[in-house]
């Protein structure tokens, strides 16, 4: 029997319990718009949507469309995902393995209601 696909906010709060490097976490909807965000900081998500599709962009305009993007700065990373549209982006501390994260952010976004798969 096939598991439950995750809600935008149940994805949020599995990877949280994943990892504890994470810092802050957004989640996109496949029309850009935000579908989820740290409740306890209400301005954050709608910030860090206009970064990630900021980051995503110049990405996507150095090379092609890109699937995952991983920016490192001594005070930690900035993770990004993109599966079926939807778009699942963290920030983490510097010690944060980067395979680990990239795949927790694969695992989760590829189990999100409605993905198409």
């Amino acid at each position: 029997m096939a598991a439950a696909a995750l809600t935008p906010e149940l994805a949020l709060r599995y990877l949280g319990e994943l990892s504890t490097d994470i810092r802050a976490a957004v989640l996109l909807a496949p029309d850009g718009s935000l579908a989820a965000s740290d409740p306890a900081e209400p301005g954050l998500g709608e910030l860090l949507r206009e970064q990630v599709t900021a980051l995503l962009g110049a990405a996507d305009g150095a090379w092609e469309p890109v699937a995952e993007v991983e920016a490192t700065m001594p005070a930690g990373s900035v993770f990004a995902v993109r599966h079926a549209g939807w778009v699942l982006a963290v920030v983490a501390g510097r010690y944060a393995l980067s395979s680990l994260m990239r795949y927790d952010l694969h695992h989760v976004v590829t189990e999100l209601e409605g993905d198409g798969e």
